[in-house]
């Protein structure tokens, strides 16, 4: 019989007060690899991705965010009222009972429930506290508001992003909220370790900003050491030629970028190594780089010829002069002919086509977990696999308040009867 392996944080338990995204996605780091993690939340202010969508069948609710579902799941959940005469009593009987505890509320937020760091050490003197605002406890902006495309925004991300002669205009999703939370994670492992040697607690000052930053290194380099202000590129890039985005004859798109000498030898070899790419002004990477309308141009109309729309084939003229036939790729085609070349190259993915992406199907990225009141949804697993230890999604995001009974009268010991008054007097709202 095959011993199952014990996960890397079985036995931890953590009180979720983090929302929106960076603070839910570092406690579920730890829920898919073994936490018990509680998200601590109320039902008189939901969470605020509770109230974002995409709902499923559009009908907008508390527990029909699939947006929630994605950053929550593998967690538990209860539901308190920390305007309720016991709501912070409650709260404290459960921090006794933790060994972390997440929060991203703007500075104070916290304090003014009396759950600082100070306030919940009386309860639990080894606890690990872990604050993620988004500027961090201290400093001018420290009161400041805002979400990930604020965030995005002051980092510097906003300045590099969109065209040269036009305004910044971000990205289509909270960039650094995909980012910060590996930061994040990494401080509060460190902080287990310590806790782990030591026997001792500590509180971790995380500001999301600062951590931001670090997504822009270079940019920050070469102003400090060259004094070059890096801009918007679009989509180019300043060591590649080509780079850029491309159409197909289906109306979708590909990527492609060559940095070195070897990977724009495969990119000859792959068109057949056309004339033109042997002018005088294509023999070496920086003129490459002063003339990439001029491949962009020539690339556009190999893809014109050499791609092909299952849905509407081309028509053949009987009478037309009787030519070799054309290699035609499909996008995903196209892309492998590339890629067999050397040349890196990808396929602009809509979400459709990343659910039935087969290298995501070979990896089990997504995990089917069926949901009370969205049945059974496709969640993102996680993103980097342990040899020993893989992580697992345990269960769907919890509903709001669905693990109350558990965590007041299994976990914190209330008597039914109390637990039922309670309930009848809204401290569970």
């Amino acid at each position: 019989m095959t011993k199952k392996l014990k996960l890397p944080f079985e036995g931890l338990r953590v009180a979720d007060f983090a929302w929106v995204g960076v603070g839910p996605t570092v406690s579920k780091y730890l829920a898919d690899h073994g936490a018990e993690v509680i998200r601590v939340e109320s039902g008189t202010y939901p969470e605020a991705l509770r109230r974002v969508g995409p709902f499923v069948n559009d009908e907008p609710g508390v527990d029909n965010s699939g947006y929630y579902a994605n950053f929550n799941s593998s967690k538990l959940g209860m539901s308190v009222n920390l305007k309720h005469p016991r709501g912070t009593e409650l709260v404290k009987r459960l921090v006794a009972k933790c060994d972390v505890v997440t929060e991203s509320f703007t500075p104070g937020t916290m304090a003014r429930f009396g759950l600082d760091y100070e306030s919940l050490r009386d309860v639990r003197p080894d606890v690990l506290m872990i604050s993620m605002p988004l500027y961090g406890q201290t400093g001018p902006w420290a009161s400041y508001s805002g979400y990930g495309h604020v965030l995005q925004a002051a980092a510097g991300y906003n300045h590099l992003t969109g065209w040269p002669d036009g305004p910044p205009i971000g990205t289509g999703i909270a960039y650094t909220d995909f980012l910060v939370p590996h930061l994040a994670a990494t401080a509060l492992i460190a902080a287990l370790d310590y806790r782990r040697r030591t026997g001792k607690g500590q509180y971790i000052d995380f500001g999301q900003f600062e951590a931001a930053v670090h997504g822009l290194g270079t940019a920050v380099l070469d102003w400090t050491v060259n004094g070059h202000e890096q801009t918007r590129m679009a989509n180019r890039d300043p060591e590649a030629a080509p780079h850029g985005c491309y159409r197909c004859q289906d109306g979708r798109y590909m990527v492609l970028a060559c940095f070195t000498e070897k990977e724009w030898e495969g990119f000859r070899a792959a068109l057949g190594r056309p004339d033109w790419c042997d002018l005088e002004r294509m023999r070496r990477k920086w003129s490459r780089l002063e003339n990439q309308k001029e491949i962009d141009r020539h690339l556009q109309a190999w893809l014109d010829d050499h791609t092909v729309d299952p849905a509407r084939p081309r028509p053949v003229d009987p009478d037309g002069p009787d030519l070799p036939p054309i290699q035609q790729f499909t996008t995903e085609g196209v892309v492998a002919h590339f890629q067999s070349f050397g040349v890196p190259a990808g396929v602009v993915q809509s979400p459709e086509a990343m659910h039935q992406d087969p290298q995501l199907a070979h990896r089990g990225h997504y995990w089917k977990l069926q949901h009370p009141v969205m049945g059974e949804r496709a969640y993102d697993g996680p993103a980097f696999r342990l040899s020993k230890t893989p992580g697992r999604l345990s269960k769907a995001a919890p509903c709001l308040g669905e693990d109350n009974e558990y965590v007041y009268c299994e976990l914190l010991g209330l008597e039914e009867e109390e637990f039922i008054e309670l309930l009848a007097d809204g401290a569970f709202e």
